[in-house]
């Protein structure tokens, strides 16, 4: 038989039948599977402050010497591997030891958040009483690594019920932590 001119014989090749049947039966299990897990995610997000360099222009000098009292009577709530203070410029104070629990089925480092509660109260009532011009909304929490996230999420929950609405985190070596508590005042 002969070629046609185009270089083509006239008899069609037949191509395989290609078998859709196991990719659908794949994308039938993973669907499901998929929207199953997406309703269990939770994103969280949770607002911080900054620590350092705050430089907001804002609405005139006694404003920013307001801003700048405020960030130096600012209190930070203070956790280590052992116990928990409460400080300002003043001093610290302290609020709570470190207490072990067991949470599903290993055992946790967690702390006192009812003294923690008191605690903020009382600094919070202390502060405003001492200086009525400045809202206090600002709020540190220095810790150490190792650190639970349950025990900072706590802390700034309970920062927040408080009034302090404006949480900064410091994470710093132990060493300096116990240097700090060592010096008597948190800087």
């Amino acid at each position: 038989m002969a070629k046609a001119a185009s270089g083509r014989s006239r008899t069609g090749k037949h191509l395989p039948d290609i078998d859709m049947l196991p990719v659908m039966n794949l994308f039938c299990c993973i669907i499901p599977f998929l929207l199953f897990s997406a309703t269990f995610l939770e994103v969280v997000i949770v607002e911080m402050a900054q620590t350092e360099g705050i430089s907001n222009a804002g609405g005139g000098a006694t404003a920013n010497l307001m801003r700048s009292e405020e960030d130096r009577l600012q209190p930070k709530i203070i956790i280590t591997e052992q116990e928990m203070f409460i400080g300002t410029v003043s001093g610290t104070a302290h609020v709570s030891y470190a207490l072990q629990t067991e949470i599903n089925g290993s055992m946790v480092t967690t702390f006192s958040w009812d003294s923690l509660t008191i605690k903020m109260t009382e600094v919070r009532d202390l502060l405003t009483e001492a200086y009525p011009q400045i809202e206090f909304h600002k709020i540190t929490i220095l810790t150490v690594e190792e650190t639970r996230y349950d025990n900072i999420i706590q802390a700034i929950d309970i920062a927040n019920a408080t009034g302090f609405d404006q949480p900064g985190l410091q994470v710093a070596p132990s060493a300096s932590v116990n240097s700090a508590m060592a010096g008597g005042g948190v800087q």
